[in-house]
């Protein structure tokens, strides 16, 4: 009979070599997902081509549609927080670490994963090309206090991007960003609007004018138009939570970008236990000059179908 002294010690040793090994995997597996992510995938799906950017930490860097562009990869998409007495903080938005040379705080991405055709894919390093009839990107990240579960989606020619956000504590913000679109600086036109139809219309700064800003407080979606090339882009908003103000603002700076943002916490709290989704979705189009507008509309209501069917 063995005596129980004489296997205690033994079991432990064996916990401890197979917890060393659970944790060596776990510590591998972790630097095997950091090594996995892209510095940058082109993909191609349908009639609509775009960028994600490793450095702007896995976000949309640029949409074409049929060859044209819609918006510029020279600036940053995804999400953004304004943190009172830090800064801004998320998609290509860096702090430099007081008082630790070199050292930036970013946006940290715990997860990301790629799916073309509903297939899982891991991309080649440096740089992927993906190609099929649907895309879709899950990622989860952390600023702060707030955990983020963000997703672009791409299907028959419409992009969807979403974003949950939960405040594991109280974050004082001065304005938050959860979604914007840096559209083409060849955009000459804009419409926004609600429900009810047209609120607001008219044409870009032109060209070597200075920097203009705009804010639409009651907008739920924005369309915008390249008279050069006879093409543009509807934006609705799609999904909002319920407690909280969401606000169109835009930036018009000639030869840069006309940018879009969904603006909301305003120099407010994002209280302890937040849980909100917001969700936009984009359809393209081809008109005349003459028709532009109409044909907006029409794309307006055909995305509209595809919330409702979606819902």
């Amino acid at each position: 009979m063995i005596s129980r002294e004489f296997v205690r010690p033994g079991l432990l040793l064996i916990v401890v070599r197979f917890c060393s090994m659970i944790c060596s995997a776990d510590e591998q597996q972790s630097r095997d997902t950091q090594a996995a992510r892209p510095d940058l995938v082109n993909c191609a799906v349908g009639d609509v081509t775009f960028q994600i950017d490793g450095p702007k930490l896995w976000t949309l860097s640029g949409v074409e549609y049929k060859t044209h562009s819609i918006a510029t990869r020279d600036s940053a998409y995804g999400t953004v927080l304004n943190i009172e007495g830090v800064g801004l903080l998320g998609t290509a938005h860096f702090l430099d670490v007081p008082g630790q040379p070199g050292k930036v705080e970013k946006e940290h991405i715990s997860q990301l994963q790629f799916f073309v055709d509903g297939s899982c894919v891991a991309p080649d390093l440096p740089q992927a090309n993906l190609t099929g009839k649907s895309f879709r990107l899950k990622r989860s990240s952390v600023i702060r206090a707030v955990h983020l579960e963000s997703e672009v989606s791409v299907e028959n020619d419409v992009l969807i991007e979403t974003v949950r956000m939960r405040a594991q504590g109280d974050v004082r913000l001065k304005l938050s960003y959860p979604l914007m679109y840096a559209w083409s600086p060849s955009m000459t036109d804009y419409l926004f609007g609600d429900d009810t139809g047209v609120l607001k219309r008219g044409s870009f700064l032109p060209e070597g004018a200075k920097p203009g800003e705009g804010l639409e407080r009651n907008a739920r979606w924005m369309a915008v138009y390249d008279s050069a090339n006879r093409c543009g882009a509807v934006c609705l908003l799609r999904q909002y939570p319920a407690s909280e103000d969401v606000w169109f603002q835009y930036t018009d700076a000639p030869g840069v970008y006309r940018k879009l943002r969904l603006m909301s916490f305003s120099e407010k709290t994002m209280p302890a236990g937040f849980d909100g989704t917001w969700q936009s979705a984009i359809i393209f189009f081809h008109a005349e000059p003459n028709a532009w507008e109409e044909a907006a509309i029409d794309r307006l209501q055909g995305l509209r179908g595809i919330a409702d069917s979606d819902s």
